[in-house]
């Protein structure tokens, strides 16, 4: 099954999807398409009620095809919630298809019915369904923003329960818990009816590591299909990319089945700076007592932010614009010390000169180096293994890929698309396939467009990319196999 989430976006309004693949015994696969729109940035009318409140309206458009020929299509509109002018809210819709196993397009269209100016807003995603008839498999993995039980049926009812649907794979700080929804189906083929299964949850870092104390087990029975609606506790789950994994076994310990989704975390722990600091007579023995003047110092530590862990960049974002020259050159020793305790003077100059490398790369008239998504990029993540640069096309806005066989913190074969659409110095950062990092599914079109305003314009919470290594598109083909 593959999990694609797509953000569309103009100069005027939001709107995020994202789609699951279900799976109904007795009818087959099942797709749930659903769709957030962001309230602020569409046009608000009155309701027409006597409460003097306003509403957002949205016709959207879904067409399904296959080889050209329609299978489904559905046309409907959408009503934000009543609200004052002055405090629009989000709005969501979720449609259901029932469609064969098979590979499909899936074409979008949104308009704001409140606007006079606004166009439509299109894009067209392959879709795969791929469900087992015969053997036990999991369906998607569904993130939850909020449920209850079901009191009156609706589009967002599901198995007793309404789930309101988080149409995102990033989890910050503020958000405690990830609740997802899931089913099994095929159990009672194997291990049969009725006998004894046990369903893990667990959380896999990046090297597929199991986090300690994430792991869940329910002890179920085989049935054709079995509804699981989970809480799993990341309160105090680091900053990284993470697996939500899903794994079914039998008696004996056999895997039935499996299924994964997925994860960013943004922990930001504010740790007290005498934490992060060390004794006066050890920081006056170090290369930081060379550093006497304290505004110079406090520069030098704003170039670390490309490579501060979040409760460091908490430290040089809230407390360096005002702290004592001792307190800086503290915190500066100590930042290098974590990083290497035998030698933390030639671990800083050795990112100091990188630091002096990306001003000369990419520095700007109004941005340092370290300050642009190129330098930043560069800082984090080490210098690429190939760069493709094309300044002058003009089919394309000037654009870079890089390719990194392995990034500094241990990701492999991972890319990123930069685009000038100023026609000036910086490159800004469009899409990644990192999971952490800006990602938007459209990127082929808005390289390509000239009519693009600024990345600024462009959504930058997407979560997965389209992949069409075969378009035959030259920069798709830059990106799949870049040289």
């Amino acid at each position: 099954m593959l999990f694609i989430s797509l953000a569309l976006q103009s100069f005027a309004f939001r709107a995020y999807f994202d789609y699951r693949v279900f799976h109904a015994p007795g009818q087959g696969p099942y797709v749930e398409f659903m769709t957030s729109f962001d309230g602020t940035s569409f046009e608000l009318a009155p309701n027409g009620a006597a409460d003097s409140l306003y509403q957002s309206k949205v016709q959207m458009t879904l067409i399904v095809t296959q080889a050209n020929v329609v299978k489904d299509f559905r046309k409907i509109i959408v009503d934000g919630p009543s609200v004052s002018k002055a405090e629009p809210a989000d709005f969501f819709s979720l449609e259901r298809f029932i469609l064969p196993n098979g590979t499909y397009n899936l074409e979008i269209e949104i308009v704001d019915l409140n606007s006079s100016t606004q166009l439509p807003e299109t894009l067209v995603q392959k879709i795969v369904i791929n469900n087992s008839e015969t053997t036990p498999f999991i369906s998607d993995i569904e993130f939850v923003s909020a449920y209850s039980k079901t009191t009156d049926q609706n589009a967002f009812s599901k198995s007793g329960y309404d789930l309101i649907p988080y149409l995102s794979s990033y989890f910050p700080s503020d958000v405690k818990n990830i609740i997802f929804y899931s089913e099994v189906y095929n159990t009672n083929l194997y291990p049969g009816q009725d006998e004894a299964f046990i369903l893990v949850t667990t959380v896999v870092d990046k090297f597929l590591k199991e986090v300690p104390d994430s792991k869940r087990i329910k002890r179920l029975t085989g049935k054709d299909a079995i509804s699981n609606l989970m809480i799993v506790d990341i309160s105090n789950l680091p900053t990284g990319d993470y697996k939500l994994r899903l794994e079914a076994f039998d008696r004996s310990n056999t895997s039935i089945c499996i299924e994964e989704r997925e994860f960013s975390r943004n922990l930001i722990q504010i740790v007290p700076i005498d934490q992060q600091t060390v004794s006066a007579e050890t920081v006056r023995l170090s290369f930081a007592s060379f550093y006497t003047n304290r505004d110079s110092l406090a520069m030098i530590l704003q170039s670390h932010l490309p490579i501060a862990k979040s409760q460091e960049r908490n430290t040089i974002d809230n407390v360096v614009p005002t702290a004592d020259l001792e307190t800086l050159q503290s915190f500066f020793y100590s930042f290098w010390y974590r990083r290497d305790q035998q030698s933390p003077e030639a671990a800083w100059k050795k990112y100091e000169q990188q630091v002096k490398d990306v001003q000369d790369y990419f520095g700007t008239r109004i941005k340092k180096g370290w300050q642009t998504d190129r330098g930043r990029v560069y800082l984090q993540y080490g210098p690429p293994n190939t760069r493709v640069m094309r300044p002058n096309d003009p089919d394309y806005w000037p654009f870079e890929i890089w390719h990194y066989y392995e990034t500094n913190d241990g990701l492999h074969d991972r890319r990123f698309l930069f685009v000038n659409t100023t026609l000036g110095q910086d490159y800004e950062l469009l899409h990644s396939d990192v999971p952490a990092e800006p990602k938007n599914n459209d990127w082929p079109n808005l390289v390509n467009s000239r009519s693009m305003n600024t990345p600024s314009d462009v959504n930058r919470s997407s979560n997965a990319q389209s992949r069409d290594p075969q378009s035959g598109d030259e920069l798709q083909e830059l990106w799949y196999t870049p040289h």
